[in-house]
């Protein structure tokens, strides 16, 4: 037992005093740091957004009403007034911040057709958008396999190139000497790994409840499945310099070209139009109405809301009632075409969770998002919030519409607050597939490895 705690001391001197070890792990470290730093700010800035959104509401109300004289009508101050609706992050963002880079889960709005207020924040260069972000689950999913492929790709051919296995063996068993040379490196990528995650977790403050540890899992998994197969590659009696571009080789192919080829497959199967064109579409609908009698107009309101339905408006003069039923027009205008959006964007999502499991580090990727509700399904749902707390607002309103109802005679205390978007459950075991892939992969690649290495056998024994 000592001579494998010596051998194991020995094979840790030897990484950490070579100068490109050393110069790697600092780097690995301050960027992982970096990134852990950067999404515990991300986590701290979505709290500091929400507070921001409900203070702005309030001194917005306050200026509103001190402005404009008490027996205005409710419906002038709010075409102005835009109401909170922020969707608050789960600490574990601070790890997969997925898409929360490129949307916003903190709208304010207003009482005016909504689908336009939907994306017309969605201001991102596309390539940036494209490129990503840098945060942890970039650094663990796509940087750390080419670390652990620097450590492992000469694993046994160094010793076999350099001539120094016969005087190896000497000392050890190959197998166990082999086993000893893993474990050295598993623990300097384990401090690797752990650094940054244990200083995002203090910094975001997430406990260890059940999406943080299938995301544990995952990213050991992960780490777990590129030493089996440096260790599968190693089998195959090639030289180093073989093995490095063999390993090289596969992890671009799991890292960029699968799924660049996946997300264009995606992309044929299932179209997705622009949120442009709901936009568009909302607001031909709203604008149309200016040239269509007010009865007209309030014909497809009533459809929607029949208990109104007995109301008229004048056709010669404004009012409030027929401006946000005319507003009301334009979202239905756009109602067929935002549901179609959402469903493909879901079929999408679906698409890619079901056959990312053919590429074990994309679907880590994947869970690793949804866990921390950072992914495409999370967006759809917040949007679906913001909806349904719109429509609140609106039946809230609508009898002050109707009435007329001045600024002084609205109980603004009453107003409805926004509801977050509820988690799914099955997002709390949304690990389980890719960590069985994670595990059958390995599997795959260290079974091959050894029918190899028992067919050809290598030289060592």
């Amino acid at each position: 037992m000592r001579a494998r705690f010596r051998l194991l001391r020995l094979d840790m001197l030897r990484l950490t005093r070579s100068t490109g070890v050393a110069v790697a792990v600092v780097m690995l470290l301050a960027v992982g740091v970096y990134a852990a730093w950067r999404g515990g700010r991300s986590i701290e800035a979505a709290g500091s957004s929400a507070v921001a959104a409900e203070t702005g509401y309030r001194d917005q109300l306050a200026y509103l009403l001190s402005t404009y004289p008490p027996t205005t009508e409710a419906g002038e101050v709010l075409y102005y007034l835009a109401f909170p609706a922020p969707q608050p992050s789960l600490p574990l963002a601070a790890l997969a911040q997925g898409r929360t880079e490129v949307e916003t889960a903190s709208l304010r709005i207003r009482l005016l057709a909504l689908e336009g207020q939907l994306y017309e924040h969605e201001t991102v260069n596309p390539r940036l958008a494209a490129a990503g972000d840098l945060d942890l689950a970039f650094l663990l999913i796509g940087l750390l396999p080419l670390f652990i492929i620097a450590l492992t790709y000469d694993l046994v051919s160094s010793e076999r190139e350099g001539g120094t296995w016969n005087l190896v063996r000497l000392f050890a068993r190959p197998r166990r000497f082999l086993a000893l040379k893993l474990a050295s490196r598993a623990c300097l990528v384990g401090v690797v790994v752990a650094v940054p995650v244990v200083v995002a977790a203090s910094l975001a403050g997430f406990g260890f409840d059940g999406r943080a540890a299938w995301a544990v899992a995952l990213i050991a998994l992960h780490t777990l499945f590129w030493f089996a197969l440096c260790l599968g590659v190693a089998s195959l009696r090639r030289s180093s310099a073989a093995n490095a571009m063999i390993l090289v080789g596969t992890w671009v192919a799991l890292t960029l070209l699968a799924p660049a080829a996946l997300s264009l497959a995606n992309a044929i199967l299932h179209p997705v139009p622009e949120a442009l064109e709901l936009t568009v579409r909302q607001r031909q609908g709203y604008h149309e109405a200016w040239d269509l009698t007010k009865d007209e107009t309030m014909q497809g309101f009533f459809e929607d809301y029949p208990e109104w339905s007995d109301r008229t408006v004048p056709e010669d003069a404004f009012t409030w009632a027929w401006y946000y039923a005319m507003n009301h027009r334009g979202d239905r205008a756009a109602r067929d075409a935002s549901r179609a959006y959402a469903d493909v964007l879901r079929e999408r999502e679906e698409w890619a969770r079901r056959w990312s499991l053919l590429v074990p580090p994309l679907a880590a990727q994947l869970a690793l998002d949804r866990l921390a509700a950072t992914d495409l399904g999370a967006q759809l749902a917040y949007q679906d919030a913001v909806r349904r707390h719109h429509e609140r607002l609106k039946t809230h309103f609508y009898p002050v519409f109707f009435a007329t109802a001045p600024i002084n005679a609205v109980d603004w205390d009453q107003v409805p607050v926004f509801e977050p978007a509820a988690l799914e459950e099955s997002a709390t075991r949304a690990g389980l597939p890719a960590a069985s892939a994670l595990v059958l992969a390995s599997f795959v690649v260290l079974a091959a490895g050894v029918r190899t290495s028992q067919r050809e056998p290598m030289p060592f024994g």
